[in-house]
């Protein structure tokens, strides 16, 4: 707020402040220069000269404070009118009737005046010459200079004695009509303060989405929960509840249908428990339960079933029907843990088991989830320093073309020969790899190697092999893939054409625009795109015609019983025709003897790999794999000449 500075360089008041008290002087100013003009009118129509010119001085005085009053320090307008005042009603007393006089009526209000708009100096100082003016008035008359004597009541007593009682009363309105406003805006501005601190409080306690409490707010909460079932011996669970594949509908419908997706999650979740419990949200898609005062488990588990129940009904979302189902993570004190941080910790371990579960379910924590997790931990430490230590190494399995029997590529697969552990297997630390972010910075390293390891084969006249780096899904959430596959192609050397990404079918279930977009670009650069592990997702045609799909790879749970079982080996067959149909090459994973050879190649399959040729071996002795079959082609070649 802007404020004026007195002549001392002081800030002296507020500007709105100081223009009230303005309007108030300039409003008291005029009342006053009537009253004093017309007692002066008065003193000329009685013949008291001496008294008219005393109050024409006195509207002098005031028609100058008025003026001040426009351009002047606030402090001195009213040091002048209180001047002007106090000359004025003195002169009155001493020359009236003393003490008797009227005048003395209007000296209280003189100093509620220089209290409300002067300094306390001018008060402290208008008191002490009142006090002094009172003793001197008193000393003057019992020494018999000046006699205080009341005069006869006339009319013209009436109108002044009225007149000042009008001054007086119009100065003590004004005083009151601000004193009433004042307290009107300190009662608004309480009020005010008040809904600020009710929405400070709901800020720090609720979510602003849902209206659920907060993180803050839920633990809380789950404190005096614990307690109280201390004390009564009973039950309390801590459920983590996780939608699955929220991200994608965020990103495939907006962020406004989440929202609302989340708004309508957090309804439902209310309805399915009871008043003492608490229904929070703490990030993103992720809630949190807390169930109070159990008695047995059964009731957690008719809880958590009213939940998943919930969930599964679709929800409406812009004319949409959309399917959000969720995995549920549950723990209970006192069994689990008697201390919020071991609940939270175990509650979330049990609901990432849900999520590797298969998603769309729930699972109760036990101590076998705290020794996988603290597994995990030791294995993501080890495998931050497994690149600079050299223990991870890339491996690759040849893969043959059925028809002519030579050796037209490999896949790569990623391998880790840990000092102490030896050999951990790849669906082991892969998992780990993904849920600690490790991921996208192996995911380069493998594509770098194996393009460089490619481009090696070629110089050294193995021929156009290609190399089949598998991709996870992981790694599309970030904008690095290009990047990576740029950078590794541009890197080594080795053509585009030679390189193939391998992807899993969840990944395209996505079904993103972003997906489809990258897809496109990358394939357009001349890589080639193969869907791995056909026919363990959802084998969906869709995404086959919607993406850039040049491969089908078929997994080896299928090829592996082809001989035994009719059915295996009329979906094998289903695949290779459907593949064709689409234009796509079919590769074959897991071929063990020759009778699945024979099969796969009466069925019209292109390529294959398996033990039946080789292991994935390391790229030297894959090198030396290929010039042994080179050998063995040219042998025959030659002996057929």
């Amino acid at each position: 707020m802007a404020r004026e500075r007195g002549q001392d360089g002081k800030v002296a008041a507020p500007v709105r402040l100081l223009a009230l008290h303005r309007q108030r002087l300039r409003q008291v100013l005029y009342v006053a220069i009537t009253v004093f003009g017309v007692v002066a009118l008065m003193d000329v129509l009685r013949a008291r000269p001496l008294h008219a010119a005393l109050n024409l001085a006195e509207v002098a005085l005031l028609w100058l404070a008025l003026r001040w009053n426009r351009r002047q320090a606030l402090e001195r307008v009213v040091a002048l009118m209180v001047a002007a005042f106090a000359i004025g009603l003195g002169t009155i007393i001493v020359f009236d009737q003393g003490l008797y006089d009227e005048g003395v009526l209007a000296l209280p209000a003189l100093l509620i005046f220089a209290g409300m708009y002067g300094s306390r100096h001018l008060l402290l100082a208008l008191t002490g010459i009142m006090v002094a003016f009172v003793v001197a008035l008193l000393v003057l008359d019992q020494s018999g200079v000046l006699h205080s004597e009341p005069l006869p009541m006339n009319a013209a007593r009436a109108i002044t004695t009225s007149m000042i009682l009008m001054i007086v009363g119009f100065f003590v309105w004004l005083l009151a009509e601000d004193l009433r406003a004042a307290v009107t805006n300190l009662e608004a501005e309480k009020r005010a303060l008040e809904e600020s601190h009710a929405h400070i409080e709901v800020l720090a306690q609720r979510d602003s989405l849902t209206g659920l409490p907060n993180r803050a707010l839920a633990m809380d909460r789950l404190e005096r929960m614990l307690e109280s079932a201390r004390r009564e011996q009973r039950l309390v669970a801590v459920m983590f509840l996780d939608l699955d594949n929220f991200k994608t509908i965020n990103d495939s419908l907006g962020h406004p249908v989440g929202d609302a997706l989340l708004r309508q999650v957090a309804s439902r979740l209310r309805d399915c428990v009871g008043d003492s419990d608490t229904v929070a949200r703490i990030s993103g898609d992720e809630f949190l339960i807390l169930l109070d005062d159990l008695d047995r488990e059964d009731a957690i588990t008719a809880a958590v079933e009213r939940i998943m129940l919930a969930l599964e009904r679709p929800f409406e979302l812009e004319g949409i029907e959309v399917s959000a189902t969720a995995s549920l993570g549950i723990t209970v004190a006192p069994r689990d843990g008697g201390d919020i941080d071991a609940l939270l910790k175990n509650a979330d371990l049990a609901m990432y088991r849900a999520k590797d579960s298969g998603r769309n379910t729930f699972r109760f924590f036990d101590a076998s989830m705290n020794a996988s997790a603290v597994e995990q931990l030791r294995l993501a430490s080890a495998l931050r320093g497994a690149l600079a230590r050299n223990e991870l190494q890339v491996h690759y399995q040849p893969e043959f073309d059925l028809r002519s029997g030579r050796v037209v590529g490999a896949e790569a697969l990623l391998r880790w020969t840990h000092p102490e552990l030896g050999q951990i297997p790849p669906d082991r630390f892969i998992p780990v790899a993904e849920r600690s972010g490790l991921i996208n910075a192996l995911g380069a390293w493998v594509l770098q190697q194996a393009c460089a390891e490619a481009q090696a084969w070629r110089s050294s006249g193995l021929g156009e092999l290609t190399v089949a780096v598998n991709v996870s899904p992981l790694q599309f959430r970030r904008d690095d893939i290009e990047r990576d596959v740029a950078g590794a192609l541009d890197g080594s050397g080795l053509p585009a054409r030679n390189l193939v990404l391998e992807l899993t079918e969840s990944l395209l279930m996505a079904d993103t625009a972003h997906l489809s977009r990258t897809l496109q670009r990358i394939s357009a650069t001349g890589v080639r795109i193969a869907i791995d592990d056909f026919g363990t997702g959802y084998s969906n045609l869709g995404y086959l015609r919607r993406f850039a799909v040049h491969r089908l790879k078929i997994d080896r749970s299928f090829v592996s019983q082809i001989a035994a079982n009719a059915y295996d080996e009329g979906l094998v067959r289903a695949i290779i025709e459907m593949g064709h149909c689409l234009d796509l090459q079919i590769v074959a994973e897991g071929i063990e003897d020759n009778g699945m050879l024979r099969k796969l190649h009466t069925f019209g399959c292109e390529f294959g790999q398996g033990l039946y040729w080789s292991p994935a071996v390391p790229a030297s002795r894959f090198a030396a794999f290929v010039r042994e079959q080179q050998g063995v082609f040219a042998r025959g070649a030659a002996n057929v000449s």
